[in-house]
This record gives C-alpha cells, structure tokens and sequence, in this order.
C-alpha cells in the first residue's frame, strides 16, 4: 500500500514561530537547479525502478519537483515570498511503482542561505541508515526588484483544426512589438500541441494575439485564426488557461494555451494580477472542493525524436500506454495500444480511474515486435493525484528512460490533460459555476438545520435567523449578474434547490441534470433571449415555483412532497431544453412551432400553467394530477401514429438495461463514481464537442454494466433515454443478436418521438421486404438514420448498447463496427449513443481515431502479482 507522509511536513504552528520574528523584510526568492548525489538507496527490485523527488517547504508554501530517476537534474524554479528568519525545509522522498518512504530532510533560515555563495551543496544524513550520507545540490537567490516583468505562453494546444494541405501547422505570438514563432508541426486527428514556453516583456495594456498558420510549400503562409486581446485580459483568464472557440475554413478549432509571469517585481510598477480561481471543480457544483473519486486522462502523447524499433519492419512494431494506480491500497491499471505519428506516440482515449488525493499514477510506455515476447519498457514517469490537479492546463514532464538498452536520441516528453472527471470544460459554465460556489456551504448548514428542525420538533424553530441567511445568500450570488435580469436569477434558485435535494438522495442527482442544462448553454441563452418576452416569462414563472419550494417553512417537510418535487424537477429538465434549443437553434426550430396547430406563445404558455398546477399541488400537499407537459408536434402527425404497426420488424425481449442489467449485477458490487456518471450526463446533454455522437465506454463487465443502469436510469427518469439494449445476462432462449439490434432501437425511438415513427412508417410501412432485412447497415441507414433527418428532437435522446462485444464473436459484431464508424458521424446532434463493452481488439481499433466517437477505458483491479510484473519486465530488460 502506498504510504503517505501528512505528518511529515513541518505543522502551521512550527512556520508560524519562524514566521513571527519579524517580517519587516519581505523579499522573494527563487529556488533552482537541484540535484541529488551520493549513494542514493535503493528502493525497488532494480536501481531502474527507484525515483526520487524533493518536496520544498517555506511560509506554509509547499513546492515538490516532481519524480525523477537518481541522476536526473531537476531545471525548475520554484519561487517563494519569506523573510531573512524564515526557514526552508528539504524533503527528500524515494519510491517505486507500488512504495514511497522519505529518505532524509534539511531546513535551514532563508538568511543563512542566502549568505552561501553560488551553488549550494548541503549533506543530509539518511533515516534509518546508520549515518549514510547524500549531498542535494541546488541554487538559491533573491529576485531584485529591478527584474523585468516578463510574460510566458507555453502549453498551447490546438483541436479540430480544418485539414489543409499537408497538415503541418505552427503558431506565432506577439506581444506588441516582440514575436515568437514556434517549429512547424503536423497535426495528427485535428491536433498539434507545443508544450515549450515564450516569453515577452509587458504592460498590462500591451497588444496580445496568436495566430495560427498552416505551412504551405508554393503559396505564402496565410495566417487561418487569430486571438487577440490585451494582455490584462489575458492574465485574468480562469486558472490562467486562455480558451477559445475559432471558426476557420469550416471548422471549429479549439485553441488553448497557459499565460503567466513568470518573474516578481519591474521597476516601472508592481502589476497585480487578480489570484486565479481554485481549478478543482468539487462535487454539486461548488469550487474548491477537493474531494475526488474519478480523474480522467486524455490526449496523451508521447514526443520523441526516434520512435525505436523492435521488429524487423516498422509496422510489426506496437507501442502500448500502462498507466499504475492504487487507491484505497487497491491496485488498477490501463492498458492501451497507441498510434505512431511522426516523431510522436498518441492515445486518443479518455482513461478514468478510482482515486483519492493521495493516490499515485505510474505511466509506462512498452514497445513490442508483435511476436511471442515480452515486451520492452521505453520509459516512465510519475505523478501524485494532487500534483495534477493543481495544474491548470496541460501536463508536461521528461520521459525518462528505464531500460538501459533502447537507444532514444534526446529526451522524450510526455503530455496529457488530467482533470477531475465530470469536471465542466464550458468556459461559461466554469464563470457561473464560481460566482454560485460561494455561498452554498454556508447555505447548505442552514438548509440542513432548518429540515433537522422536523426530527426534533421540541426545538425552538428560528425561522428569522434561516431566512436572513438565505436571503443574504441569494443576494450575495445575485450582485454579479452582469445584467442578466432573467436567466441568471433562475439558475441562482435552482443551485439552491440542489443543495436541498442532498437530503433526497434520490432527487438530488436529477436537480443537478436540470441545473446542468441551463447551465451550459448559459452564454447563448443569455445573448438571445432579450427579445423573447415569452421565454422570458416561463423562467420567471419557473424562478416563482422554487422561491415557494424554498421558504424557510416549507424546508423541514420536504421529504412529506418528494412526488411534487419530482414532477417539478421533470417539468424543469423539459422546459430547460427546450429554452435553450429555441434560442440556439431558434430558426429551424421556430418554423417548425409556426407550421405546427401550436405557436410559440401557446406552447410557452402551456408550459407556464404546468408550473402553476405543481405550485398548487405543493402548497396544498396535494397528489400530482397532471401529466409532464412536453412539446406538441402536428396534429397529423398523431393521428399517422396510430395507423403504424411495426410488430413484425424483430424485436429483442427484455433487452432492456434495468431488465438485463439489474438482474445479472452482483449483489455487492460498488456504485459507479459519481465523477465518472456526472461526466456521462454532461456529454449527453451537451457539454461537449459537437462532432461526438458516440462515447465508446471499455472496461470491466461489472463497473460498465453499473454504469449503463445508472446513467439509464437517470435519463429514464427526464423521460431522454430513447432506447437500451442489453447483450449481457443469460443468452439461454434469448432473442438479443446483432440481427435485431437496430430495428430494436428504432422501434424504441419511434414510441418517444411521433414524428420519428411517422418518417420510419413511411420508409418501411409498404415494403415487408426491408422491415425484415437481417444487414447491419442497411438496418441503420434505414430504420435510425433516414427517420431521424427531419425530426425535431426537444433536447437529448440517450441510447444505450451495453456489453457490446457479448452479442457475438469478432466476425459477427464486424458489420455493426463498421457501420457505427462509417455512419455514426450521420446521426443528429440531439441523438447519442453510449456504448460499453470489454476493451476487445476488434472494438479498440474500430473506434480509434473517429472524431464523432469519444472514447473512454476504465481501470481494471489487477492483483499485486501484476504490480510486480512491471518490474519483472524492467529486471528482463536490464540483462
């Protein structure tokens, strides 16, 4: 199990009587160039496996350099403000793939530091060794107030860029008059990525852009997007990450890049920079959060300069990723096979893991020549949970070598994004997601207190106190509304309703579906509605129903009205999509409401008194009468639905999900992450990129059927689960095959949406001939692809295809593969379809690479045994 050492680092108490001399010289320093020497110990089965790191400790700041092998030279500076009384404290920690121990320390006063001259060399007696000794080398000095102030821009990364020519592209940044220009390079699935940095010389007020090239051999390089601002802006960025939506040649390219100062005080001035905002998004939406229980990696790539060889023609040779993680002291791992591009190693998955804070991630890159052998470790690299979380955009970090014999020219550089799974990537999102963040702890006690007051109702009840409390905190979150009158009060009092909703597990999960959605498309509601008198009065009328739901009185007997609160919530998550796909796709949609029996106006208005009866329910605690209020469709289109009779296009019995999954689940088996289910929810809704109509979900049987009942469930409750078919269970006088898959799906669809049903009958109803074809592709193009078109889809349709490769073996599932990939792109924005399945070879390699798929793999346990397989591989390496 891996050891932890919170009690190791120097207390607050202790700092604080370093601290308390004096602090009338306040100066900064700058801690560099360190590097271990001696008889480093050794940790591991082989001195390959042992890495080592420092952790720095001053003024309650602490600072680590990361993992690296004994003779590695850490280049990084590390800056702290302290006074000459100040103490510095050295910790040196060692570890291998499953242990780490801290081997030795130091402190010493800032003063006495600063009085050693050039490069300092301090000795440092291990523990536990019987005065073995080491040296740590490292340069220390105070940064003058004449230093220039200096602004980096490092870790840009560019997705979905537009194909043009040869695909090589290269960035240019200027900072008035200063340029810097990057290396030209190819982008591989849309993206190129440049992890170096630049720095400029600034003023607050300097020009700032960057704009985007695509290499030309015969014509002159024509820049195709640009970002510009000032730099002020720029350094207000969220978390210091500038991220920017660019439309260019048809595309819609992702730009993203790190800015930064990257030194302390100019003598023209001392600049502040507002502190960026805490970039761990915790659970319910609140900021600063730390707690975690899925993180997910993306976008690894591996730069080198000479991909090494193993087999005797390049392409016997296969690279894998193997990512080590233990949480809780159980062991989990990834393993998947990666692309080779020019110069690079890439994976195009998003793997997600079981952590903590503390948890640990070994990264291992393995080549193999495609034969019966073992294969050959190229390099690692680790890094602790809380390190990556604490980064605000990209992870970079030397690749360092562990098998002595793989001949690598220069040092190979390992990239990707860590974020904590389910964490918001919508700029606008992230904005509102902080102003409300403040006030929900404080008003979550108070929300608690009040409902508590019903168990004990001898205790004296303050409502005054309670009200003043969430009165003040509406307020508090309301000041910075930037003028939005409408929308952003609305999502004030549904933030508030789901911190109440904790204390009703089950709605709680649905409260924050219906936060999420208005949430996201926040920015386009918000520019589009101002001419919208009646969308703007449905949200006033929906802000009325939780300003009643939320009364002081009414807290402590929410649980009496969980059937009311359900139908609120149902009624919400209808309504919030459909506000938001009026307004952004307001032309389409709009005609579609004018050519119907309904207008706009009736439909608004029919949705307001849906509100208006729950209110009524909920003041007189009555029994929800109603039925959910959707969107009507044509009249003629209803009546056509009832003359269509699909019954003989084949149909799997009990396929679905919550009748196949729920049932062949082990008793005991552990609830999915709520990380993971939340990221699930937000890329069906919308959050993500528009192109990704597929997620691909591989992993264990059990945590992907987990998986597919809960997301399944939840979107059968918002009435957006179109369709779930289930292979695993009992195949005994089973009547699930890849044959009935899709016409199962369609026949699902056509019962959730009039207008799909119609479009389907029409397709099918006179040929018999085509409602019983048995191929794949004809099945999706006809019966999903071609009735679909034209419908109007009010908000999300989830389906679900759990346990995908049960249904047959490789030859069989091959024509559904193919169609998936070659078709999926086709299906409408607002259908999406979640499959899970074993990472199997045949699926893995199907999928990669398609930008309309976004694919996830899950960590498996693996036993200590495995652990310790990775070091037997290094051991066979080493020989």
């Amino acid at each position: 199990m891996m050891n932890t050492y919170d009690d190791a680092y120097p207390s607050s108490a202790h700092l604080d009587r370093s601290e308390g001399r004096s602090h009338s010289n306040v100066l900064e320093i700058e801690i560099s160039d360190i590097f271990l020497r001696g008889n480093l110990p050794k940790v591991g089965r082989s001195s390959l496996d042992d890495f080592f790191c420092v952790r720095i400790s001053v003024c309650n700041q602490l600072q680590t350099t990361g993992w690296a092998l004994r003779s590695y030279k850490w280049n990084k500076t590390h800056r702290f403000k302290v006074d000459e009384s100040s103490k510095v404290i050295f910790s040196i920690d060692a570890c291998d793939i499953r242990h780490s121990r801290r081997i030795g320390s130091f402190e010493e006063t800032v003063g006495k530091l600063l009085e050693r001259p050039g490069p300092t060399r301090q000795t440092v007696n291990l523990y536990g060794s019987g005065g073995q000794e080491i040296d740590i080398h490292f340069t220390i000095a105070p940064i003058q107030s004449s230093t220039i102030n200096k602004l980096s821009i490092s870790y840009i990364d560019l997705q979905d860029l537009p194909s043009i020519h040869h695909d090589t592209f290269r960035v240019q940044v200027a900072i008035d008059g200063t340029i810097r220009e990057s290396p030209s390079k190819p982008s591989h699935q849309g993206r190129s990525r440049w992890t170096d940095g630049y720095d400029f010389p600034f003023q607050l007020d300097s020009h700032a852009s960057l704009q985007i090239f695509a290499t030309r051999w015969l014509h002159k390089n024509k820049p195709i997007a640009v970002v510009e601002s000032s730099v002020k802006e720029w350094l207000a960025a969220p978390n210091g990450v500038v991220r920017k939506t660019l439309e260019s040649m048809g595309a819609k390219i992702q730009a993203e890049f790190k800015v930064s100062q990257t030194s302390g005080l100019s003598a023209a001035g001392n600049y502040h920079v507002e502190k960026a905002a805490d970039p761990i998004v915790g659970n319910n939406n609140e900021l600063g959060t730390k707690t975690i229980d899925a993180l997910d990696i993306s976008a690894v790539i591996l730069d080198i300069d000479r991909v090494p060889k193993f087999g005797k023609l390049s392409w016997d040779d296969r690279f894998f990723l193997e990512i080590h993680v233990t949480n809780n002291g159980e062991p989990h791992k990834i393993i998947s096979q990666g692309q080779q591009g020019v110069k690079c190693l890439m994976w195009d998955t998003t793997f997600t893991f079981n952590v903590s804070q503390t948890s640990r991630l070994v990264f291992r890159v393995l080549g193999y020549d495609g034969k019966e052998c073992e294969p050959i470790p190229i390099g690692i690299a680790i890094f602790e949970v809380n390190e990556l979380l604490q980064q605000n955009s990209l992870i970079r970090r030397p690749f360092l070598s562990s098998a002595a014999f793989v001949h690598i020219d220069g040092i190979p550089t390992l990239s990707f994004r860590a974020a904590q799974a389910g964490a918001t990537s919508s700029t606008g999102s992230m904005s509102l997601t902080r102003s409300l963040g403040s006030f929900t702890q404080e008003l979550s006690v108070a929300v608690n207190r009040t409902a508590d007051l019903n168990v004990q109702p001898r205790q004296p009840r303050d409502y005054d106190q309670d009200k003043r409390i969430i009165e003040d905190a509406i307020s508090r979150a309301s000041k910075d509304n930037g003028g939005d009158e409408h929308l952003y009060p609305l999502l004030v009092k549904i933030g508030i309703f789901v911190s109440v909703a904790e204390r009703l597990a089950k709605l709680h999960p649905y409260a924050n579906i219906a936060f999420s959605i208005l949430a996201t498309g926040y920015v386009v509601i918000r520019q589009k509605i101002a001419c919208e008198n009646g969308v703007i009065r449905l949200m006033h009328t929906m802000q009325e129903t939780y300003d009643l739901v939320m009364t002081v009185d009414a807290l402590p007997y929410l649980h009496k009205q969980k059937n009311v609160l359900e139908a609120i919530v149902q009624q919400t998550i209808e309504c919030a999509f459909f506000i938001r796909d009026y307004v952004d796709t307001r032309d389409s949609f709009a005609q579609v409401i004018r050519n119907s029996v309904l207008n706009v106006e009736s439909q608004i208005k029919e949705f307001e008194n849906a509100f208006k009866d729950l209110q009524r329910s909920f003041q007189n605690y009555m029994a929800v009468s109603t039925q959910l209020t959707v969107l009507k469709i044509l009249e003629d289109v209803q009546d056509f639905g009832a003359k269509a009779d699909f019954r003989d296009m084949s149909y799997a019995i009990d396929a679905r999900c919550a009748a196949s999954c729920a049932i062949h689940l082990p008793a005991n088996s552990a609830a999915p992450p709520a990380d993971l289910i939340t990221s699930l929810q937000s890329w069906v809704i919308g959050d993500s990129k528009e192109s990704e109509r597929i997620c691909v979900l591989s992993g264990p049987v059990e945590s992907c059927g987990a998986i597919a009942l809960v997301v399944g469930e939840r979107f059968q409750f918002a009435s957006r689960l179109g369709s779930s078919y289930c292979f695993r269970g009992d195949r005994h006088n089973d009547t699930r095959s890849y044959t009935n898959l899709f016409p199962t799906i369609a026949r699902d669809l056509a019962d959730r949406n009039a207008q799909f049903k119609q479009n389907l009958w029409r397709a099918v109803g006179n040929d018999t001939s085509l409602r019983k074809t048995r191929v794949a592709k004809t099945q999706f193009e006809e019966f999903i692809l071609a009735p679909s078109r034209d419908v109007i889809w009010n908000g999300p349709y989830l389906v679900i295809i759990d346990g995908l490769e049960m249904g047959g073996n490789e030859a069989a599932r091959k024509e559904v593969l193919s169609v998936l990939v070659e078709k999926g792109a086709e299906l409408p924005r607002n259908l999406r379809f979640l499959i899970t399945c074993r990472p199997e070879d045949d699926i893995c390699k199907a999928f990669s690479g398609q930008s309309h798929v976004l694919r996830r793999q899950l960590g498996e346990a693996c036993s200590s045994f495995e652990m310790s397989g990775a070091h037997n591989h290094q051991d066979h390496a080493s020989t």
